[in-house]
């Protein structure tokens, strides 16, 4: 775009945020007694959940029958944990059955039914037919305190999405069917607009650009509607891992959370010289999705490694980072899950050998075990 025709944001300017505080997202799906997504139903639930939440915040989303639960910022994972368990059990104390999983395994492809809101509605005229599937997502925010950090730890963090990618996987059902992925949620958000990998980016000038341009060329008013799968969020001081699909077990989303954390202090102090180039990672990334823990993977160095290998390489990393905080306990859960068997074979396993309504039952059952 031409400079003359670049537009000011000055909802660009990085507002610090914390010193590697953490906060978390957690989008669960709202269900009825038989693990039916709930449709229209859920509207006045999720309405009654927003007015009475404990510390932080259940609000609705794009899908009527979706919640996000917000932690507050947080001085590590422990703290995303019990919010996150606090939040989950105001759903349980008010009745409600819900469902953290990256796609609802057997919902059927149909309208959906979306939420009112002007954000909403502008979305879904843009969108139209393609918001047919609802997702579910677990984000994590790290926050850094300048644009100069920033930098360093989207840098690090791109390098590695496919290890979170890997990690995280989690839904390899749609419509009731096996799509022979380990993570199918990313094959619906790349149908969306400006949802996409992040981009490399050499300093903030660049940053800057590629937003402004995304704004103008698709004229959306402000960067929240530029989706990529990470992303700086300056008005908050953070940068969001956005990859990983919604954990049932909250103690691996506690896990994941340390992880962000850890590697974002070692991208700081340890930095990447270089950059891997957009189409490596988005190749990375379709590999994790289809193969997940299985997946071989280019590394910043190049060299092609299996996803366990780096994924161990970067648990170390992060846990010399926490350790001397006495922070690295949570990443016993990432550890756990290198050494189980991966969450899209244990999904599969159940379901081959119970069923799908067994497998439907589980997942409610583990969003609900907030202590287990």
């Amino acid at each position: 775009m031409a400079r003359g025709s670049r537009r000011s944001t000055p909802d660009l300017e990085w507002r610090p945020g914390g010193e590697f505080t953490v906060g978390a997202e957690d989008e669960l799906f709202l269900v009825d007694p038989r693990a039916r997504l709930l449709g229209t139903a859920a509207a006045p639930l999720v309405a009654a959940l927003s007015a009475r939440a404990p510390t932080g915040t259940v609000k609705g989303e794009i899908f009527v029958d979706e919640v996000e639960l917000e932690t507050p910022v947080c001085s590590d994972a422990g703290g995303v944990h019990e919010a996150l368990r606090s939040l989950r059990r105001s759903l349980t104390a008010e009745g409600v059955r819900s469902m953290a999983v990256g796609v609802h395994p057997s919902a059927e492809l149909r309208t959906a039914d979306l939420a009112a809101s002007p954000r909403y509605d502008r979305l879904g005229e843009e969108f139209a037919g393609l918001l047919r599937t609802p997702t579910a997502a677990f984000q994590v925010h790290v926050g850094v305190p300048d644009h100069a950090s920033a930098l360093r730890v989207y840098r690090g963090l791109r390098n590695r999405l496919s290890v979170f990618r890997a990690l995280a996987a989690g839904s390899p059902y749609w419509h009731a069917r096996d799509s022979g992925l380990a993570c199918v949620r990313p094959a619906i958000l790349r149908s969306y607009p400006r949802t996409t990998m992040p981009p490399a980016l050499a300093g903030w000038e660049e940053y800057e650009e590629a937003i402004e341009t995304s704004l103008w060329a698709h004229e959306v008013p402000d960067y929240s509607y530029v989706c990529w799968e990470l992303r700086p969020q300056p008005r908050l001081g953070t940068i969001e891992v956005r990859v990983m699909d919604a954990q049932s077990s909250l103690e691996r989303a506690a896990g994941l959370t340390a992880l962000v954390q850890g590697l974002a202090r070692h991208a700081v102090e340890a930095p990447d010289n270089d950059d891997l180039p957009d189409e490596v990672v988005l190749a990375n990334d379709l590999r994790a999705c289809r193969h997940g823990l299985e997946a071989t993977v280019i590394d910043v160095d190049k060299a092609r490694r299996s996803v366990r290998e780096l994924a161990a390489n970067v648990l170390d990393d992060a846990r010399k980072q926490l350790a001397a905080d006495g922070l690295d306990g949570p990443l016993e859960a990432v550890q756990a899950i290198l050494a189980d068997p991966p969450e899209y074979a244990r999904q599969r396993d159940l379901c081959e050998r119970e069923g799908m309504p067994a497998l439907l039952a589980d997942l409610v059952a583990r969003t609900a075990d907030v202590d287990g």
